[in-house]
């Protein structure tokens, strides 16, 4: 099969072509810098894609199903936490990305079947890249967190559809990895206006909402610390358990989003070359919808219990089946 060599600008990829010059060996045959990371992250998101499908499915079933007594008061509220996973591990999954940010340059290529579509819905999925929200209170703050991401729809695309147009006729291939034929690539080039309004923005809404969360969970336990002495032992052990939950709802998305999203954003200003810090920060991100419900069942005692006593039943009923056959 022929290889599709592009050494000029082409309508899916405008702004990066194969470089065949003096200054470079042309490669005769495909090629990727990273080789086996690429297929360390083929195989990561193939387990994310599985585990974590399963398991915020599983979440979704307890949470509808199998929430009663005490704790269905609070069922909206992890409604929002599972619907926010579903929604998240949907889409990283359609994309599957591999990043990377050189030269205040931030470079997107799409491996998942986001990577199938023509350049303007690709630069439309880019949105979803710093869109991930974390658990709001209500369905009504649920609302204007999707509101004030608005802004950032119109600034993603017009970043990734145009920001490389304040260096014309540079070819921005030569910032990705090596790698040939060179792929369909989106760029975000903080020389921009719209770059710049892409992370400021971006990171604006990461930063408020997070001090949001951490100011609600305050006076939320704050609240029910005063009003302790009115509440039965099953309620109380109830409430430790959800303090328990949004303590780790906020925890989480600080070491593998906000963190990762942190360290992608400052130093584009600098121009510093990141080298593989974002490689590994699509990684870190991607285990989100996977460890949010397996901390979710662990700290929930009755959906530890649901989910524990099913794997008990199972092993009970496959000892009796062999202890049968065996007689």
């Amino acid at each position: 099969m022929a290889l599709a060599v592009h050494n000029a600008p082409c309508l899916e990829n405008p702004y990066a072509w194969d470089i065949i010059d003096g200054n470079v060996t042309p490669f005769s045959k495909p090629y990727d810098e990273l080789g086996s990371l690429s297929t360390f992250l083929l195989v990561n998101y193939s387990i994310t894609s599985v585990v974590g499908g399963i398991l915020s499915l599983l979440m979704l079933y307890l949470v509808l199903f199998k929430t009663s007594g005490a704790l269905k008061g609070y069922q909206n509220m992890l409604l929002i936490c599972c619907i926010t996973d579903l929604i998240y591990w949907a889409v990283d999954n359609f994309m599957w990305m591999k990043l990377k940010e050189k030269d205040g340059v931030f470079i997107v290529k799409m491996e998942g079947l986001a990577g199938n579509l023509s350049r303007p819905y690709r630069v439309l999925m880019s949105h979803f890249i710093n869109n991930f929200l974390t658990a709001s209170q209500t369905l009504g703050l649920c609302c204007i967190a999707l509101v004030v991401t608005i802004p950032t729809l119109f600034f993603t695309y017009a970043s990734f559809n145009s920001s490389p147009n304040v260096r014309p006729g540079f070819n921005y291939g030569q910032l990705w990895y090596q790698e040939f034929p060179m792929p369909q690539l989106l760029f975000g080039d903080v020389r921009s206006i719209y770059q710049k309004g892409f992370f400021f923005w971006g990171g604006g809404i990461i930063a408020v909402s997070y001090i949001l969360t951490i100011s609600i969970g305050r006076r939320t336990l704050q609240r029910t610390r005063r009003m302790d002495f009115s509440y039965s032992e099953k309620t109380k052990r109830l409430q430790n358990q959800l303090t328990n939950f949004m303590f780790v709802q906020a925890t989480i998305p600080l070491f593998i989003s906000v963190v990762p999203i942190l360290l992608i954003v400052i130093p584009a200003f600098f121009y510093v070359d990141t080298g593989m810090m974002c490689f590994y920060c699509v990684i870190a991100i991607s285990w989100i919808p996977l460890l949010n419900p397996i901390i979710t069942i662990t700290v929930i005692v009755p959906f530890r219990r649901i989910v524990c006593g099913a794997f008990r039943k199972q092993v009970a009923v496959n000892t009796s089946s062999n202890r049968s056959t065996t007689a």
